[in-house]
C-alpha cells in the first residue's frame, strides 16, 4: 500500500500547542509524542514493504489551528495514497479516563481501524471502533483514513503502559494487518518525551526592548523569532526562536545563536 501518516495538531506562532496536554496531570503532551514516534511507526511499515509518507505540520508557521486543515488536506488528496493515519492520544474532562479508539468513516477504513484496535488493545483498555462523520480527516479525504486515539495522554497509568511498549510498532502491525519483524535503525526516533524545548535569548518586562531583539533576530536570519508572555508575579516578555519536540534540535539552534552573538537557553514546557 501507498500509505501516509500524519501527526494531529501543530505549534503556532505564538509558540502554543494545539493538542492536549497531559503534563499536568503526569501525562505527555499528545503532539510531541506522536510527531515522536510517527518516523519509526513508517519505518516498520516500509520494512514490510509498504511505500510510506509522513506529514507533520511546519512549526510556528500557523496563527490558528484551522491552517492546519488545508495544509494537510492539500498534500493527502494530492498523493495518490490508498491509506492515511492520523495520530492523536486522548483527553477527557476529569482525567481519569483510559484506553484506546480508533476512528473510522467507511468499511475500508472500518477494518484498518478495527486491525489497529486489535494490536492497542493487547496493551491498553479497548474502548473500541468508532464510526465518525464529523471529523474532516475522515470527511474530506480522497484515500481511506482512520484516526487513532491511541491512549490518553493525562492518564499517568496509560503513559506509563506506553512507556514500556513500542507503541509503534503497534500502530505498524495494525495498519499492515500481521507481524512485522524488524530492528528499528539506529538513531531513527528520538524517545518520545511529551516535552517541547524552547530556545530563548531574552526576557524582558518591557515589550520595546523584546520586539527591538526579535527585530534583530531577524535581520540576522532568524526568521522564526517570536515573543511570548509569561506571569512571574510581574509581566515578562520571552523572546524564542523555535520550539521543538527533540531536544537535540533546540540544541543545534541554540549553537546557531550563540554562534551569531546571542544568548541562548533552552527551557523545558
Amino acid at each position: 500500500m501507498k500509505i501516509i501518516l500524519t501527526v494531529g495538531h501543530s505549534i503556532l506562532k505564538t509558540g502554543s500547542c494545539t493538542s492536549a496536554d497531559g503534563r499536568p496531570f503526569g501525562g505527555v503532551l499528545e503532539y510531541a509524542y506522536n510527531k515522536n514516534i510517527v518516523n519509526q511507526a513508517a519505518e516498520y511499515l516500509r520494512s514490510a514493504g509498504h511505500t510510506v509518507d509522513v506529514l507533520i505540520c511546519p512549526e510556528l508557521k500557523f496563527s490558528t489551528s484551522k491552517e492546519e486543515k488545508s495544509y494537510k488536506l492539500a498534500r493527502v488528496n494530492s498523493g495518490g495514497y490508498d491509506l492515511a493515519v492520523e495520530l492523536h492520544l486522548n483527553a477527557s474532562a476529569l482525567h481519569n479516563a483510559r484506553g484506546c479508539e480508533s476512528l473510522y468513516k467507511t468499511e475500508k477504513g472500518k477494518k484498518i481501524a478495527q486491525q489497529v484496535q486489535s494490536r492497542l488493545a493487547a496493551v491498553f483498555r479497548n474502548r473500541g471502533i468508532q464510526k465518525r462523520d464529523n471529523l474532516y480527516m475522515l470527511n474530506s479525504t480522497t484515500p481511506t483514513t482512520v484516526m487513532l486515539e491511541t491512549f490518553f495522554c493525562d492518564s499517568s497509568a496509560d503513559c506509563a503502559l506506553a512507556e514500556k511498549k513500542d507503541v509503534a510498532l503497534l500502530i505498524a502491525e495494525g495498519i499492515h494487518g500481521g507481524t512485522i519483524i524488524c530492528e528499528p535503525q539506529e538513531g531513527s526516533a528520538p524517545a518520545p518525551s511529551g516535552m517541547l524545548y524552547r530556545v530563548q535569548t531574552g526576557a524582558f518586562t518591557v515589550w520595546k526592548n523584546a520586539e527591538r531583539m526579535k527585530t534583530e533576530l531577524q535581520k540576522k536570519g532568524f526568521k522564526d523569532a517570536f515573543i511570548t508572555t509569561v506571569d512571574l508575579g510581574q509581566l515578562f516578555y520571552r523572546v524564542q526562536v523555535g520550539a521543538f519536540s527533540v531536544k537535540a534540535n533546540a540544541e543545534s539552534m541554540q549553537k546557531k545563536l550563540k554562534k551569531a552573538g546571542f544568548d541562548a537557553l533552552i527551557l523545558q514546557a
